[in-house]
């Protein structure tokens, strides 16, 4: 037995009320000496005790009504029960229908999965007893608010209709998220009956916090019960994606050829075979170039290349797709790819050399690094070599990126400087070498302005032992810079040699400074065969910085500590994605997964700018209104909820900018979750077209409140206490 409103139960203290009252108006007898006193005394002594039993009974009745009647209050209900005969009680529930975008994945049957959790989603909701309560929580790894009942309602037409409207979104799985609130949303109800339903297609992906929905489940199980609906195909047909797109060199000049790489996966049990790619451009139903891949082997990816000319200054769209997609399989979302770039006439770049004296050009501290970024007079990368006292007095908003070569020192004027070409959008690169001021690195930019991603530390290796080195990582590359460098056909890293680095922190503090953004490690050196920490101290790190990017390096821009300078196949393609990670960078981040804020940035006298985006496939114009993020002012789009092209304007410069929103990759491997790795806590169900779900959930839902009984029964108890109490009143 359980009480559903068990603060009434205090309402048992009224039972004191009756027995005050009786005891503050005990008869008492006057004793009267007469006569005749003698002859009524045995008639006196056993009235009295008839009247005492009729008082007693009647206080009885009075404190067991008043008892009774805070027992019906407090809602008393049976949770088991080997009869219904009561009815079966009201049920107060939460569904839970994922509309991740595998959810759109069509069966042997030519349904999709989500067609069917639809259906199962109503017989769940037909099954509850009347006057019951549901909310409807549309979940991919987000709750979709706009278009759930949150709060319960006994409307369950309504909610019928929620689950008519309900679309697939392009957003991947995670259910922790709505489990967690769906668990939320019950524990603020007071109902005998609490469920939830868990409509899903089984993708493992969407269990990937398994553990924390096993614990939720678990720590509520007593008041809770939860049901998982698995939907769609046991077995899911084939899918294929694609499943990245990438500009190789990372710069995209106008009038030169460009290498796009495309990355192709194979989530099918069998080999794919012949596989056709196509590149296309702006919108272009032919493609500018195509390729077939002979074989992917099940689970595996094979990246080829595929190339194109832009032939103007501005903004392009490119798509990755294949030849006839539906040859492959029914999952849409992930048949293609798209990516958003700006072409540029030409990237300026400083180079800002802290060692020139020497004679000889190509002993300067910035001759090699010149050469790998224009290596000929008529290069789309202009290169400008200045000494460190001019280097602020250039104009640096011409330039894409400053490069900061064995400088020992900078003045407060030229850190200033460098901050507002940071601000700006602007690119730095840090070098080390024999005549830096390590200390004063550490302490003004690290320390105090935080614009280096790390301090320097120790020096390791000897640069005039040449047979004592370190090679960077061979493989493993997180970051989109060095990523490519997964695929050996694009080259390789690791025959780097570097004989002396100085040290750069793993993890550095978090820094306080609002423009200083998060800190990421760009490229590793190898780990040494018996190193306890299977992460190799970083070569490379990257620090946002306002709407700019630090690049900080562990060796030094020349050969003198390294021969990364002379090996162009290395060393140009990391420059070049440095100098165009930048400048997407620069470009607000043309390219977003779904869900990820657009933002573009403005000037401070920009706070009353207006912009507007046009999502795609909608008439609809978002209109924008400035706001303050890290105490500068931008525009926000928070609606990139649908993959495909945006297209962004600022009021008053009718040039429009595009930028891709791509689902998430991961959503493409229809792997299924094992019954058997689902919380044991929780009832699972195969829903089929002909599953009886009402039968199996209401053999669970035996038990009823009885507090209208017990009401009847006081409502007994007070037309009998009226008539014993008159009754005993008329014999007195």
């Amino acid at each position: 037995m359980s009480f559903l409103n068990s603060i009434m139960l205090f309402g048992t203290a009224a039972v004191a009320v009756p027995i005050i009252i009786h005891l503050l108006n005990r008869r008492k007898f006057k004793k009267v000496t007469w006569a005749a006193m003698k002859f009524i005394k045995l008639s006196v002594e056993q009235n009295q005790r008839r009247m005492q039993l009729e008082d007693l009974l009647l206080l009885l009745l009075r404190c067991a009504l008043l008892a009774l009647l805070a027992f019906a209050l407090a809602r008393p209900a049976l949770k088991t029960s080997g009869t219904d005969v009561l009815g079966q009680t009201k049920v107060t529930a939460v569904v839970v229908l994922d509309n991740s975008y595998s959810m759109d994945l069509r069966g042997l049957d030519k349904k999709s999965a989500f067609q069917k959790a639809r259906a199962a989603a109503k017989e769940a909701i037909n099954a509850m007893p009347s006057g019951s309560y549901v909310s409807v929580l549309l979940a991919s790894d987000r709750v979709q608010e706009k278009d759930s009942i949150i709060s319960p309602t006994r409307a369950l037409s309504q909610a019928h209709e929620v689950i008519d409207r309900a679309k697939v979104s392009h957003h991947a799985t995670d259910l922790y998220p709505a489990v967690d609130r769906a668990v939320e949303i019950l524990k603020g109800r007071a109902a005998l009956r609490k469920e939830i339903y868990i409509i899903t297609d089984g993708q493992a992906s969407g269990w990937q916090q398994q553990g924390e929905i096993r614990k939720l489940i678990d720590e509520n199980r007593d008041d809770i019960r939860v049901y998982i609906l698995r939907v769609g195909e046991a077995k899911p047909p084939a899918n294929y994606a694609i499943t990245g797109l990438d500009v190789a060199s990372g710069l995209t000049p106008v009038d030169h050829p460009l290498r796009f790489d495309v990355t192709v996966a194979n989530h099918a049990a069998h080999s794919a075979t012949n596989m056709i790619v196509g590149l296309y451009l702006d919108g272009g139903k032919n493609p500018v170039d195509k390729v077939m891949i002979p074989s992917v082997k099940p689970g595996a990816t094979r990246t080829v290349p595929l190339y194109a000319r832009f032939a103007k200054v501005g903004y392009h769209s490119v798509r990755a797709s294949f030849d006839q997609p539906e040859r492959f399989d029914s999952l849409e979302a992930d048949n293609q790819n798209l990516l958003v770039v700006r072409a540029v006439r030409e990237v300026r770049v400083l180079l800002v050399d802290g060692d020139t004296e020497a004679r000889d050009p190509r002993e300067h501290e910035s001759y090699f690094l010149k050469l790998a970024l224009a290596p000929v007079a008529d290069h789309y990368v202009k290169v400008d070599v200045t000494p460190p006292a001019d280097f602020a007095r250039n104009v640096l908003n011409r330039y894409a990126a400053v490069a900061l070569a064995n400088v020992e020192r900078l003045t407060p004027s030229q850190i200033s400087a460098l901050k507002e070409f940071l601000r700006q959008g602007g690119g730095l690169l840090v070098y080390p070498g024999d005549r830096v001021d390590v200390n004063f690195y550490n302490n003004e930019l690290f320390e105090k302005h935080v614009l280096l991603p790390s301090p320097w530390g120790e020096a390791v290796g000897d640069a005039e032992q040449d047979d004592v080195y370190t090679l960077f990582q061979p493989g493993g590359y997180e970051h989109p810079i060095t990523a490519p460098w997964n695929n050996r056909d694009f080259g390789q890293l690791d025959d780097v040699r570097t004989f002396r680095h100085l040290k750069l922190e793993k993890q550095p503090a978090v820094s306080s400074v609002k423009e200083a953004g998060p800190v990421k490690v760009v490229l590793r050196y190898a780990t040494a065969r018996d190193a306890e920490d299977s992460l190799g101290d970083p070569a490379i790190m990257e620090r946002d910085w306002g709407a700019g990017r630090v690049f900080q390096f562990s060796s030094t821009a020349d050969t003198a500590w390294s021969d990364f300078a002379v090996r162009a196949s290395s060393v140009v393609p990391v420059l070049y994605r440095i100098l165009g990670n930048v400048q997407a960078q620069g470009d607000a981040g043309l390219n977003l997964r779904v869900g990820e804020s657009f933002l573009h940035p403005l000037a401070p006298h920009q706070s009353n700018q207006q912009g507007r985006v046009v999502a795609p496939g909608l008439a609809q114009t978002n209109r924008l209104s400035a706001e303050v993020l890290r105490d500068r002012p931008v525009l926000q789009f928070k609606g990139t909820h649908r993959a495909g092209l945006y297209e962004f304007t600022l009021d008053g410069d009718e040039r429009a900018t595009l930028f891709a929103v791509q689902p998430d990759q991961r959503e493409s491997d229809l792997h299924k979750v094992n019954d058997s790795e689902l919380p044991s806590a929780a009832t699972l169900i195969h829903w089929e077209a002909d599953t009886d779900l009402k039968e199996q959930v209401q053999k669970a839902r035996v038990g009823a409140e009885y507090w209208l009984v017990i009401l009847l029964v006081v409502l007994a108890m007070v037309a009998f206490e009226t008539y014993l109490a008159q009754k005993f009143s008329q014999s007195k």
